[in-house]
């Protein structure tokens, strides 16, 4: 969603993050990849309602600013249970994300071979 709709506008310009759902996966990790993948920063919402979204969960943290983010409980709101973050887009620019070179360049493929046919006898 956030790779095609935002990809169109010029510049900087705002996404509201919205579902109806108060999992975690659903909500405080889909804003953590986005910040992670574009050039793109949580604001203020504006909205009174509701609790902040989480800093932490069970181990996880996510950044401080998801303070911003709304969430909305059904048996505390008397409404469905819901999600909002407000994303400030700062760029077009998608941010490039290191893989850990899992390459050992100590152990030739050879030896790794005669280890592993070593382990058959």
């Amino acid at each position: 969603l956030w790779s095609k709709n935002t990809s169109y506008s010029p510049g900087s310009g705002y996404v509201v993050y919205s579902t109806c759902s108060i999992l975690i996966e659903e909500n405080e990790d889909v804003i953590e990849y986005a910040l992670r993948k574009r050039d793109c920063k949580i604001v203020p919402l504006g909205v009174d309602q509701g609790v902040n979204g989480f800093l932490s969960y069970r181990g996880k943290k996510f950044t401080a600013d998801m303070k911003h983010a709304r969430r909305l409980y059904p048996h505390t709101h008397n409404m469905d249970g819901f999600f909002i973050c407000k994303l400030q887009k700062l760029s077009n620019a998608k941010k490039t994300v290191k893989k850990p070179d899992l390459s050992d360049d100590s152990t030739s493929e050879s030896d790794e071979n005669s280890e592993s046919n070593e382990n058959l006898t």
